[in-house]
């Protein structure tokens, strides 16, 4: 049985730390033999192509902006924002951030799948209340509302306390200028979630989609097999009408996964091809971006000091 199914982080510590440790990492009895995972696996297969791409994409559009950074801010101290700078890097390849990210994904993904029926009952439960109290007013909305921020503003606010940068700004918002504060929050939140991207999910990723294209053979097994389960029962006249139901489902749900899956794991293994040579130009645009923008900094008037 194949033991490579890790966990993103663990794949990527793995992947970096082979070479300095005797300790084996963490690992996962391959899911490629379930009937459930092998129906998931196009689209887990596309998932990591596209969001590879989506990451690329979102990482060139922040570092695109960094020589808008020094003219956003009111009268900086070059050497103070540059130390902002240079921690935000930092903390964008540190575990802890990564992790947190990871945390986050699953969180997102859960409110994203979840979001209808959460909005109902939140917002179901505000306007019970309301007419409870005879309040004919709107206060599902709202309340609907007030959950997206919340959740979006608790978010915003764990990643800040895994970032030195957001520390840094706040132990010393005195040389920073008052006026300058959220600016650089913003704009360390960005550096950081940049390499982050540049450093880690990339990488992240290429390691995923490998591990996904090295059980296709075993997923393609699975799915036959669960078609040639559900075709036993369809064909069995004893069979009753809600099992002969599910079969039915099961055998939809193969030939819907089986349906141009070689198509979709070539697709997967072109994309492997392509990802270092790519991972590679994102990581040395990110670093020229980031020279210049610290370049820019150090080129600031020093402040006088008090």
């Amino acid at each position: 049985m194949r033991t490579f199914e890790l966990t993103s982080i663990a794949l990527l510590v793995a992947a970096f730390s082979s070479a300095c440790t005797t300790q084996p990492a963490p690992a996962f009895a391959s899911a490629a033999n379930e009937s459930g995972y092998a129906e998931r696996y196009p689209t887990a297969l596309l998932g990591a192509r596209t969001e590879f791409a989506a990451d690329e994409t979102r990482a060139r559009e922040i570092f695109a902006d960094f020589p808008k950074y020094p003219g956003a801010l009111t009268n900086p101290d070059g050497e103070q924002v540059s130390a902002v700078v240079s921690r935000a890097d930092a903390a964008g390849k540190s575990g802890a951030y990564a992790r947190q990210m990871e945390e986050q994904s699953h969180v997102g993904r859960f409110f994203s799948e979840e979001k209808d029926g959460l909005n109902q009952k939140v917002g179901g439960a505000a306007q019970y209340a309301a007419k409870q109290k005879e309040c004919t007013v709107d206060v599902a909305s709202p309340a609907i509302g007030a959950l997206d921020h919340g959740v979006d503003k608790a978010q915003e606010d764990r990643l800040r306390d895994h970032s030195e940068a957001q520390r840094y700004i706040e132990d010393h918002q005195d040389a920073l200028g008052k006026a300058n504060l959220e600016k650089l929050q913003k704009q360390a939140d960005d550096i950081t979630l940049a390499s982050y991207l540049v450093h880690v999910r990339v990488k992240q990723l290429k390691l995923e989609l490998t591990q996904l294209i090295a059980e296709s053979s075993d997923v393609k097994k699975t799915l036959a097999r669960s078609d040639q389960e559900a075709q036993a029962v369809l064909n069995d006249a004893a069979a009753s009408k809600p099992a002969k139901a599910t079969a039915q489902k099961r055998a939809d749900a193969a030939k819907k996964a089986s349906t141009g899956l070689d198509i979709e794991v070539e697709q997967a293994k072109r994309a492997v091809q392509e990802m270092d040579a790519r991972s590679e130009k994102l990581d040395k645009d990110y670093g020229a971006a980031l020279d210049a923008l610290q370049k820019a900094l150090k080129d600031l008037p020093k402040k006088a000091a008090p």
